[in-house]
Formats: structure tokens, C-alpha cells, sequence
């Protein structure tokens, strides 16, 4: 009959849809991990921790006193690794925060290579692995990147750096935390820290809560934005989040006129975070906002690539600390 027809024409279209479309997120996300595989410099950053560790100065230490350690286990997890520059001068200083979807920190990909070519730049930096998973709280994050910044100040001659307009570099869920940082409500203003002199966003995950307020054409991907938005969520907020906590973890919500300069990064095809419904939210609030910034899109490259070495990514770097140094000067 003729409803039979076009009814097994319908289903034939949505199972041909769901096989073709499962098999291109498929081939997206393995593509991802083959190609930040290769790029993300992960060698590179322990070449480096090796030369600083033979030569006596690779220090990782701990930003909460025993004390508050003891009256809260969670904060044992949070670590501050400290890249010295090869010349002895001091120099200002980049505080990088891995990514990792709240639910742990890439570091050994977007922290220590990251390290290493900004020693290589002729800066002193810091890596910090913040809470994450279960031991994540309502704005715990924050609170470690603000304690880390204290402790850098409180220490800043046996650091030998300046502390003023330091940078904030971060990738993903760490360009999340970065961001939300760089505002007033749950940042550098909140905590009582200076303010960044610049931030660095690698494909940050931005727009957290709102997963829903973008069509999706592939069912797969929307999955996949439904799974980190609601992991990262309930690490951070557990189940009592409210829209208001959800949306506080937006940065294009925390953008004002006095926001910092801002250089950011993103790849066009990254199936975790896209950018259309991440950076470029992101780039529109500070568009509109008046804020200074510069935002380069790669065309070809997915998530997480870090330093990108060998894609057209290459260089990016380089790029962010010039924009910085000519944001503060």
C-alpha cells in the first residue's frame, strides 16, 4: 500500500541519516586524537621538564597551606608548576590552565608544551592543575586560579617575575575558566587579584549552558555537546544548579567594556567544541562590548592541538604573546 511505501522510504532515510551521520562523528573524532597526536607538542614539554629538572630549577608545589588541606582533601589535587626562563631576567608572567572538560587537566598536551615555548619566548611560567571531577565544586576552579596568582605574588622575588598584567592562557575548559576569570562577578574583581593583563583562549568552550540554542544537523554531535555541557555542569554545580549558576559559567555573559585584551584561537573543525556556537559567541559579546581583541579562525583543524606544531596553527603563539605586549605597553 502506498502508506506502507513511503513509510518504509521514511525509515530507510532516518537509519541511512543515523549510520551516515555516526560514521562521520566517528571519523571527526578520531581524526581529532589522531592529529593533536601529532601536533600538541607533548615530547617537546618533557624535553623541557627534563632540562629543568637536570638543571635543579623544575619546581611543582602546592598553593593551599596544610591546614586547609587537612580541613579539605580536594585541595591535595591542586599543583602550580613553575617554568623558569633561561636568561634570569624577570619578566612578566603567563599562568596556563589546561583543559579537560572540568573533568581532569590535560597537561602534559596544553600545559607543559605550552611552558616550554614561552621559556623559549624569554618568559617564566606557571602551570596550575585546578580541581577537577569530583573533587570540583561550585567555583572551585576559580578559587585555585586566584590562590595561584596569590601565591605567585606572594612569591614573586624567588619567582623573579613582575606580576603586573600577567596573561591567563587557557585551552578549552581551561579558556572557560580563563574567561570566566577575566570578568567581574566570578573573577580576578570577586577574589581580589589583579586584574590579567591580557587573556589567551585556545578553543575555549564558552557558551557551557546553552547546547540547546544551536540547531545541530548531525544528532551525533548535539550528543556529544548535551554529554560535556551536563558532565562539566554537574562536576561543577553537582545537581543543584539553577539557570542563573548555568549561565554564569557563559563568558560571553561576563563580558564588560573593561574586559581584558583578548587573543583567541579555534579550529574549524572541532566536533567537541564548535566554534560557531563557542569563540565566535564569544567574539560577538566583545564585539559589542568594545573590547579589544583578535580572534583567528583555522579553517581545517580540530580540538585540541595545543601548540599546533606543524598544521597552519604553527605560530599561534608567537602571535598571542606580540598581541599581549602590545595590549599593556
Amino acid at each position: 500500500m502506498p502508506g506502507n511505501t513511503w513509510g518504509e522510504i521514511i525509515y530507510n532515510f532516518i537509519i541511512i541519516y543515523l549510520v551516515l551521520s555516526f560514521a562521520l562523528t566517528c571519523y571527526s573524532v578520531i581524526r581529532m586524537y589522531v592529529v593533536k597526536h601529532h601536533c600538541n607538542g607533548v615530547k617537546y614539554g618533557k624535553k623541557r621538564i627534563k632540562t629543568l629538572v637536570s638543571q635543579g630549577r623544575f619546581r611543582q608545589m602546592p598553593v593551599y597551606t596544610m591546614d586547609e588541606v587537612r580541613d579539605n582533601k580536594d585541595l591535595k589535587t591542586v599543583r602550580l608548576s613553575y617554568f623558569p626562563n633561561d636568561t634570569g631576567e624577570k619578566t612578566k608572567y603567563v599562568l596556563v590552565l589546561p583543559g579537560g572538560g572540568y573533568a581532569h587537566c590535560v597537561t602534559s598536551e596544553e600545559g607543559y608544551p605550552v611552558a616550554a615555548k614561552l621559556n623559549e619566548m624569554g618568559y617564566s611560567v606557571f602551570v596550575l592543575e585546578y580541581r577537577t571531577r569530583f573533587h570540583c565544586s561550585a567555583y572551585a576552579p576559580m578559587e585555585d586560579v586566584s590562590r595561584a596568582i596569590k601565591y605567585i605574588e606572594e612569591h614573586k622575588e624567588e619567582f623573579n617575575v613582575d606580576t603586573k598584567d600577567y596573561a591567563l592562557c587557557g585551552f578549552s575548559a581551561g579558556g572557560n575558566l580563563a574567561g570566566i576569570y577575566a570578568g567581574h562577578k566570578h573573577g580576578y574583581d570577586h577574589y581580589g587579584t589583579d586584574k590579567p593583563g591580557a587573556i589567551i583562549l585556545g578553543y575555549p568552550w564558552t557558551n557551557i549552558s546553552h547546547w540547546l540554542d544551536h540547531p545541530y544537523w548531525n544528532i551525533w554531535k548535539g550528543l556529544l555537546g548535551i554529554w560535556l555541557s551536563e558532565r562539566g555542569l554537574i562536576y561543577m554545580f553537582r545537581m543543584h544548579r539553577s539557570r542563573e549558576k548555568m549561565d554564569s559559567l557563559c563568558v560571553q555573559n561576563q563580558v564588560t567594556p573593561d574586559y581584558p585584551p583578548t587573543y583567541m584561537f579555534s579550529g574549524g573543525r572541532d566536533v567537541l567544541v564548535p566554534a560557531s556556537h563557542h569563540a565566535e559567541v564569544l567574539e560577538n559579546a566583545l564585539d559589542e562590548q568594545g573590547v579589544k581583541y583578535k580572534y583567528r579562525r583555522f579553517f581545517s583543524l580540530p580540538h585540541g592541538i595545543g601548540l599546533g606544531l606543524g598544521t597552519k596553527a604553527e605560530g599561534w603563539l608567537k602571535e598571542a604573546v606580540k598581541f599581549w605586549e602590545e595590549s599593556i605597553s
